[in-house]
């Protein structure tokens, strides 16, 4: 039986979650504060702590936090927040290491599946070697963004890389994995930052100009080189050139870039000399370069001279953590870039929609979904509606919520607007309440009671 902690200053609260999850089979203890959690951390192990994001005081929550990483790393803190600590929340889980958060009042099925998934992090047997007694990352990759095991790995082959001086990197990794954001952050950290970072797209050019692009040419080389043309390894001298899709290479080119990793040197076309370039080459590819040698697709020996040092960037789908603090770097970024914008955070029952689905597109697909929802809402939170439909169709239904439509039928808007007059006269016309009973944001709520002519102010007594 799986143990946890709840950590709220209501009692209340305490008593009605430790009702739920005694029922789905937990042994529950409780504590009313921080002083009162760690007590009882000191004599006995928990699975999983639940705690409050605000007690006594505003950092109470974060404070405890803290302190619990620093008793046992490994044991999952899941955070409650009222919506207006969303965007602390996310940041307990981007930095401090936080499993989860979850706001208030508490989706009990989302409640429900983070706690299994949090029981099963803990439960789950370590393969050694992967982790244990590897060197800590001591560079911090601040555009390639994640916290999970198999970021961790790639942080510290990437520090390696770096502080080694490598010059030639094999990056593997689906389309929309990140490829480039790691080339650049390679460079960016290296020796040569100072230098060009050159990217090159093997697929978006041209079979008949590909030589041209990456060695130059000469004027008159060919019909239509009326001047002469400086390549991209040149340009790159003392930098780093990144060879995106090298898998879509010509043949033909193969054998003479394999003899510019040899000889560090290039030939324009149409040229008669030789010249040196010092540069670092990163490829990267999202197929298997195995399967085209063997295909005859691509040079074996060209295989072998890339692949000095691999980089594999894992699917989205498989690190599925790192989403929250994906989504919160995103929308950060957003936030920069449309300055008049509000800055916006996402409910944790999108959240746990976002982090169930597949993600076929990988960061690139999520990153253009939050860029399109950060541009079209009207709210300061996305919700669950706010999302694709392939995405929002994936989450579970409310708790313990059934509808009985009448054979006539009924309006959605006018179930709306009763659910709405209804958590109005539970809080006394109190929006900010009515808005946590109906789980949205107060200004959603305040747009809806406009739209729908709800005067709010016949609600309140005296």
């Amino acid at each position: 039986m799986s143990s946890i902690l709840i950590v709220d200053d209501e009692q209340s609260q305490r008593a009605v979650l430790r009702r739920i999850l005694k029922r789905e089979g937990y042994d529950v203890e409780t504590a009313s504060d921080r002083p009162d959690a760690l007590e009882k951390m000191k004599s006995r192990m928990f699975d999983v702590v639940l705690s409050d994001m605000r007690m006594t005081s505003q950092m109470e929550g974060r404070d405890l936090l803290k302190e619990i990483k620093r008793r046992d790393p490994e044991v999952p803190v899941l955070i409650m927040t009222a919506f207006a600590e969303i965007n602390d929340a996310v940041d307990l889980v981007a930095r401090e290491g936080a499993f989860y958060y979850l706001e208030k009042p508490i989706d009990i099925d989302v409640l429900k599946s983070e706690l299994k998934r949090a029981v099963e992090s803990r439960s789950a047997p370590q393969v050694r070697g992967e982790d244990d007694d590897q060197p800590v990352p001591d560079i911090d990759f601040e555009s390639v963004v994640g916290q999970s095991r198999q970021m961790r790995q790639l942080f510290r082959i990437m520090c390696r890389i770096i502080h080694r001086g490598v010059n030639q990197v094999l990056i593997t990794g689906k389309t929309g994995t990140g490829k480039e954001v790691v080339a650049k952050a390679i460079h960016g950290h290296g020796k040569r930052k100072h230098k060009p970072f050159v990217p090159i797209n093997c697929n978006a050019i041209p079979e008949q100009l590909i030589e041209s692009e990456l060695f130059g040419h000469e004027k008159g080389a060919f019909t239509g080189a009326d001047h002469k043309k400086i390549g991209q390894f040149e340009l790159a001298d003392g930098g780093t050139v990144f060879l995106d899709e090298i898998g879509d290479i010509p043949l033909n080119m193969q054998s003479k870039l394999l003899r510019v990793l040899q000889e560090r040197e290039v030939s324009r076309v149409g040229g008669t000399k030789s010249l040196k370039v010092d540069v670092c080459v990163i490829a990267a590819t999202n197929i298997d370069l195995k399967d085209a040698c063997e295909a005859g697709e691509f040079r074996e020996d060209l295989y072998f001279r890339l692949n000095v040092i691999p980089l594999h960037v894992p699917l989205l789908k498989d690190r599925q953590d790192d989403i929250p603090i994906l989504v919160s770097h995103f929308l950060e970024k957003f936030s920069k870039e449309y300055v008049d914008a509000e800055p916006k955070s996402v409910t944790s029952r999108a959240m746990s929609a976002l982090r169930r689905y597949d993600w076929p597109g990988n960061v690139r697909q999520l990153e253009n979904y939050l860029h399109r929802i950060f541009v079209l809402s009207e709210y300061e939170a996305i919700d669950l509606d706010e999302l694709p439909p392939e995405i929002s169709e994936g989450a579970p239904p409310p708790a313990d919520f059934q509808v009985d439509i009448p054979e006539q039928g009924v309006l959605l808007e006018d179930i709306m607007k009763e659910y709405i007059r209804v958590a109005l006269a539970k809080t006394n016309g109190n929006q900010t309440k009515a808005a946590e009973l109906l789980g949205i944001s107060r200004r959603r709520l305040q747009n809806r009671i406009q739209n729908y002519g709800i005067d709010s102010r016949k609600f309140k007594s005296g």
